[in-house]
């Protein structure tokens, strides 16, 4: 039986996660524009991950029947600027190898979640978005524990770094569960935030995750405000 578009798995590796029902690509939470030939191609390798997709299977994907094109040169070409948009080299591959002659491999490691009915709620919901010229907020939602959501936090703040970001708001009003790994996963961001010169502030802890950070301390560590408005503000007083 086909898989209902509710069934239809998603994908994260790095910053990145593909959503095969809406046939998106975000880094980060942001949507990465990204055509449906790549998008397709990505799709092929992410659902064998870690092993050889032969450029048949892909001609056979992407141009069923006995569609007519110049097969060698679409496909490369769609390759190029899959690549392009996941930051990404044949040269020297962090997420698609290739095996000369034969076809590609999808090298990094993938986490694969279903988003159907039977499966679990999501534990953790990231979303970001500038309300600042030079300031990035980060909500987020759920649960902060070890696995997966420690996973994303790490790297949404990696991503932001390499997108050139230093001052940056955790807005945690909405975390309703945090574990010593969350709390751990938290100060590591700080620290690398600030190793780049930048700096992170959490704000909106409440109930149990304000109590979680007090005990641990981490009110010690780290700039935590009351609110997202009171961190802003904080900022606005910075230099640039």
């Amino acid at each position: 039986m086909p898989l209902q578009q509710q069934d239809l798995p998603r994908y994260r590796f790095g910053p990145f996660e593909v959503r095969i029902e809406t046939g998106e690509l975000l880094k980060t939470g942001r949507r990465v524009h990204l055509q449906r030939k790549p998008f397709e191609i990505l799709a092929a390798l992410l659902e064998q991950s870690g092993k050889l997709v032969s450029r048949q299977s892909l001609r056979q994907r992407l141009w069923p029947g006995d569609t007519f094109v110049d097969f060698d040169n679409g496909l490369n070409t769609a390759l190029s600027k899959l690549r392009d948009a996941l930051g990404d080299t044949a040269e020297n591959p962090r997420y698609i190898e290739t095996l000369e002659g034969r076809g590609y491999r999808f090298v990094s490691p993938v986490q694969e979640f279903a988003t159907g009915p039977v499966s679990q709620l999501r534990e953790l919901e990231v979303q970001r978005k500038r309300i600042d010229p030079d300031v990035v907020l980060v909500e987020i939602a759920g649960k902060v524990v070890y696995g997966p959501e420690c996973q994303q936090i790490e790297w949404l703040t990696a991503g932001l770094l390499e997108e050139g970001e230093k001052k940056v708001i955790f807005d945690i009003s909405r975390v309703r569960h945090l574990d010593s790994s969350g709390v751990g996963i938290i100060v590591m961001c700080s620290s690398k935030m600030n190793e780049a010169g930048g700096e992170l502030r959490i704000a909106g802890a409440e109930g149990h995750v304000n109590a979680v950070l007090k005990i641990t301390k981490v009110d010690k560590i780290l700039a935590l405000y009351p609110s997202r408005a009171a961190a802003l503000a904080g900022f606005a007083g910075t230099a640039a």
